[in-house]
């Protein structure tokens, strides 16, 4: 039977040649079993030492618990998840019961303040000749979707008058009319806390959220 050289010329291996060798044939220690009952692998900072056998078996409860982890983490999305699905519903629910944009902004307001934890929201309607206002949010409306982060303050005023002095980060949701895709107004979510809304944070509920305002108004003619 012909034996593999590790060696050759008599020069030595770096550490990096011998990992790249063992990783390419995996079943060296199969045709030298031999050698694993030489081998010893100290305890890290231990000072003793232990075999490959326990070290494997070390190893493998390491990424056990690692993976243990990882599972809990995505359970514990999935819960979180699922209560934001039921506070969505509960929210959409309400504001499809309402009576008029008055009635539609109070449920909005309220259910934002109490199940989603916003310190201000506002409903900013555009008059036909508002292309002032339109200016001043061109980029959010061009971008046709919500943005979230720290509001630039000519607009936070305008969506929060005075109360945007205490807000330190928020939410703009652009509202679309579904038929032509027209930007009727915004939606303005302002918190105090710097950390609540930023730019990095997912945007599908706003998105939502904006669609279905854009279509109770359009419904009860207010736009």
């Amino acid at each position: 039977m012909s034996t593999q050289k590790v060696e050759t010329n008599d020069t030595l291996l770096s550490e990096q040649a011998v990992a790249e060798y063992l990783h390419k044939n995996t079943s060296f220690f199969l045709r030298h079993d031999h050698l694993l009952a030489e081998l010893e692998l100290p305890h890290t900072g231990a000072g003793s030492a232990v075999s490959l056998i326990e070290r494997q078996v070390a190893v493998l409860r390491e990424q056990r618990q690692e993976l243990k982890r990882k599972l809990q983490h995505l359970t514990q999305t999935a819960r979180d998840n699922e209560h934001l699905l039921e506070r969505i519903e509960h929210l959409i629910l309400g504001l499809m019961e309402a009576g008029g944009d008055t009635e539609l902004l109070r449920r909005l307001r309220e259910g934002l303040r109490e199940d989603f934890h916003a310190d201000a929201v506002e409903l900013r309607l555009f008059a036909d000749d508002s292309a002032k206002e339109r200016e001043l949010f061109d980029k959010v409306i061009g971008r046709g979707e919500p943005v979230c982060g720290h509001i630039a303050p000519t607009q936070a005023h305008y969506l929060f008058d005075k109360a945007a002095e205490e807000l330190a980060s928020g939410a703009v949701i652009p509202l679309f009319t579904p038929s032509d895709h027209h930007c009727i107004g915004l939606i303005g979510i302002g918190s105090i806390d710097p950390r609540r809304f930023h730019a990095e944070m997912g945007t599908t509920f706003l998105r939502y959220l904006g669609a279905v305002v854009a279509r109770l108004l359009r419904k009860d003619g207010t736009a």
